[in-house]
């Protein structure tokens, strides 16, 4: 069953809001002003806004899997985890050009609110074993000397350091730039390994 239009305007608002102003900087009547809902409208779709904001970053983050799970599928394990690092650089730019909504909460809510810290907390825990899941046949190489957590954290670091860059600089194409140094780091062990082996 989809959401009712007013809660997906609500979640839509949230988010553009949230990643230009931060969530302590957003009111709940901006927010129904951006959405062109009433307050009474939020209210019924969300107890409060500390609601919205759960609501907001587990929205973001399953829009994010329909497009990051529209890559192609390829019969080799570890050219599949490459098509996925391929598909996720080809992405960045629609995912990211406003900045990542779970590092926006992180860095701006950490220690002032225990509920929604604990959101992110939790939904970083679900991207990185998502991610780890992508990339679990290049951490089952030889040549790789990393578990497939420890990829995807690292995958992960490199994201949203290069988010933030790329928001400082205001140039979206660090985050592509960023993934594609990770993806040709680990492309070039493959092939060392490759070139030694023949």
């Amino acid at each position: 069953m989809s959401e009712a239009p007013s809660k997906v305007s609500l979640l839509s608002a949230a988010k553009a809001l949230f990643l230009a102003r931060g969530y302590a900087g957003t009111s709940v009547d901006t927010i129904c002003e951006k959405a062109g809902v009433s307050k009474g409208s939020f209210y019924h779709s969300f107890k409060s806004k500390e609601d919205l904001g759960i609501g907001v970053l587990q929205w973001s983050l399953e829009r994010g899997g329909e497009v990051l799970g529209a890559h192609k599928k390829v019969a080799d394990p570890v050219e599949q985890s490459l098509v996925y690092l391929r598909h996720l650089e080809n992405s960045a730019q629609t995912l990211w050009s406003g900045g990542c909504l779970l590092g926006t909460f992180a860095n701006e809510l950490g220690d002032t609110n225990p509920r929604l810290q604990e959101a992110v907390a939790s939904l970083f825990t679900a991207v990185i074993k998502e991610i780890a899941s992508k990339l679990k046949p290049l951490a089952a190489r030889p040549e790789i000397t990393c578990t497939a957590n420890e990829l995807a954290e690292e995958l992960l670091v490199i994201l949203e350091g290069s988010i933030t860059l790329a928001k400082a600089y205001r140039d979206p194409s660090r985050v592509t730039r960023g993934i594609r140094s990770f993806r040709k780091t680990l492309e070039s062990q493959l092939s060392a390994s490759a070139a030694k082996a023949a």
